[in-house]
């Protein structure tokens, strides 16, 4: 019992007036945005974050992952511009559920260099390929050394499409070399990279040999959990017996172990800490819900079901600069098979090993626009016994290097000279230099001039009428020389 006003009143009948006294007292509450921002906070920390990615299946967990997801998608799609130039490089996906959905993962080399900014080149350079009905996957890695023609900029490393043009041109590139759609794209530089290892906790591994590299780091040998800065030595380390090659084998060895890691992983803070690094460090065209459908499309996915192929091709120097030169009609192949069923045949797979294994014994010189090179070949039956008598004229007027390339494969019913791009100048001398050639057809192409390994190729047609040359003492001379001024021949120096 207790007073009030001098009179006795219950114990409920105060509790009553307090009640009433600070209701009156209570600012009044405010209502609008804030309270529903509030509301969708909670939502997302206290039930929807473990439904990131599809791990649940529980309607209200989908629901706040799609906010959730909404709310960050503006942090990492381009803006501006660089969106409408990606949304025009970009393919749409086909409606047909037997074609894949193609992705192109580029990793960013930005932050190698300290205070770098704008577009650097892609480190990693792969296309995923998934197919959602069947659930399979091949993951066609692109070495950074492949020769390109980059639209716009010309020949170059196809590492330096995303430096000189950004995402859009790392698209049109990888289009262009491949001859395949690109219905989406995703890229990241090396600091995100280390945050997301560091954050699942590292990623198991075993290296059969130490990796000593003065660039990139130094790994031991033997079963390691590589933390953010190991996985990119990983990943990055060129120092290695077979170069590019053995550094994308690496790559594709880490990335199984990532993405085993990555699935067999609930936790549901990790996994928000993860989408945030991604908001952070990295770029794509997905949106929020294009992750959440690709995640539930993604589900019964194994491993096991994943491809990793690496495009055919030859390491060749070039003016001293080392590149890698692709195999044309091995990737036209490889393509071929995996539009047709989003997988590569045993035959394929076992061509690919062979082109790995050749080219990890050989470096070829390749020669430069600039090269004085030449290869002269039969464009018919009829001409082919001109050939070496053409050679020779060549050689005679003081070019460096004339190669005989035998019979072209295909019929050609006119000579004609085809260059590289570059060498247009070099073609037009030589039409000069030579009569015989002056009414041969110029042709530019470069896929001629990089399969003789010659800044020019000269095809003698059917009708070719070749000069009158001399052999003296084994040694072809013009006969514009005056022969009586030869003096008598030497039997002996004794």
């Amino acid at each position: 019992m207790g007073k009030h006003s001098g009179k006795k009143i219950s114990y409920w009948e105060a509790r009553s007036r307090r009640k009433d006294l600070r209701a009156r007292t209570k600012p009044p509450k405010r209502k609008g945005p804030t309270n529903k921002r509030w509301l969708v906070l909670f939502l997302l920390i206290g039930l929807v974050i473990g439904g990131l990615f599809g791990y649940y299946a529980k309607p209200i967990g989908k629901l706040g992952a799609k906010i959730y997801l909404a709310i960050k998608q503006g942090q990492w799609q381009p803006k501006g511009k660089e969106k409408q130039e990606v949304a025009k490089s970009l393919n749409p996906i086909s409606e047909d559920p037997s074609k894949s959905v193609n992705t192109l993962v580029l990793g960013s080399d930005l932050g190698s260099n300290k205070r770098e900014t704008g577009w650097a080149r892609s480190d990693v350079m792969m296309l995923v390929c998934f197919q959602e009905r069947d659930k399979k996957a091949v993951v066609i890695s692109i070495p950074r050394d492949t020769r390109v023609m980059i639209p716009g900029h010309g020949t170059n490393k196809v590492n330096a499409a995303h430096s000189l043009g950004g995402p859009s041109a790392a698209i049109d590139t990888v289009k262009q070399l491949l001859g395949i759609d690109v219905n989406h794209y995703a890229s990241m530089n090396f600091e995100g990279f280390k945050q997301i290892i560091d954050t699942i906790g590292g990623v198991p591994i075993h290296l059969n040999k130490p990796i000593n590299d003065p660039h990139a780091g130094y790994l031991p040998a033997g079963d390691l959990l590589l933390d953010g800065w190991q996985a990119l030595v990983l990943v990055r380390s060129r120092k290695l017996p077979g170069g590019d090659l053995d550094r994308i084998k690496a790559q594709q060895a880490f990335l199984k172990a990532l993405i085993d890691k990555a699935y067999k992983m609930r936790n549901v803070w990790k996994a928000k800490q993860m989408i945030d690094i991604v908001s952070k460090y990295c770029q794509m065209d997905y949106s929020g819900g294009d992750l959440l459908t690709l995640a539930e499309e993604a589900r019964g996915f194994k491993i096991e079901d994943v491809q990793f192929v690496t495009i055919p091709g030859t390491p060749k120097n070039i003016g001293g600069v080392s590149y890698y030169v692709v195999n044309e009609p091995a990737v036209a192949q490889l393509i071929s098979e995996v539009e047709a069923d989003t997988q590569v045949s045993p035959d394929m797979m076992a061509d690919l090993q062979r082109f790995e294994a050749g080219s990890q014994s050989r470096v070829e010189e390749l020669y430069g626009p600039d090269a004085d090179v030449i290869t002269v070949v039969g464009g018919a039956k009829k001409s082919t016994w001109a050939v070496p008598v053409v050679a020779e004229e060549l050689r005679l007027l003081g070019h460096e290097k004339v190669s005989e390339g035998g019979l072209s494969k295909q019929v050609h019913t006119q000579t004609t000279v085809y260059y590289r791009g570059e060498a247009k100048k070099a073609c037009e001398n030589l039409k000069k230099s030579v009569p015989e050639l002056a009414d041969a057809v110029e042709v530019q192409n470069d896929q001629v001039a990089i399969q003789y390994n010659s800044p020019l190729v000269v095809v003698l047609g059917p009708d070719f009428v070749t000069p009158n040359i001399i052999s003296i003492y084994g040694r072809t001379v013009k006969p514009a020389l005056q022969l009586d001024n030869l003096g008598k021949p030497v039997k002996s120096f004794t």
